[in-house]
């Protein structure tokens, strides 16, 4: 009885320590995103019409950095469409990542070049 007090214990130790580790990882690359909510808030829709809009987001797209996982975050910035697929937008001066909808545990970092290229097309648009 001894030896499982002290297991449940240490056990309780081991996961409280984990448990901010985890915390963090999940604050920065997780992602849980149910459509319907995501959709029902007041997301901006980027228009793609011209050939060099379409060729900036799809060479972000095919040149991003892919984050399979659970994820976390906030409500997207954008949305925008490629052909058939329709994705989430984050964007800031720094960073980009994208989700495509169809696949909501998977987020994609944007490369350095791919960030500048689509904030001044949203900064300017």
């Amino acid at each position: 009885m001894k030896k499982l007090f002290v297991l449940f214990i240490a056990f309780g130790f081991i996961s409280a320590g984990c448990s901010k580790e985890q915390e963090k990882i999940m604050s920065e690359t997780s992602i849980e995103s149910n459509s319907e909510t995501v959709t029902a808030t007041k997301v901006k829709f980027l228009e793609l019409k011209e050939a060099n809009e379409i060729d900036i987001f799809t060479s972000a797209v095919s040149h991003s950095k892919k984050h399979p996982g659970s994820v976390n975050m906030t409500n997207p910035h954008y949305r925008f469409s490629i052909g058939e697929d329709d994705f989430f937008l984050w964007i800031n001066e720094d960073s980009g990542t994208i989700m495509n909808r169809k696949e909501t545990h998977t987020i994609y970092e944007l490369s350095s070049s791919s960030v500048k290229e689509i904030y001044e097309f949203v900064k300017n648009g």
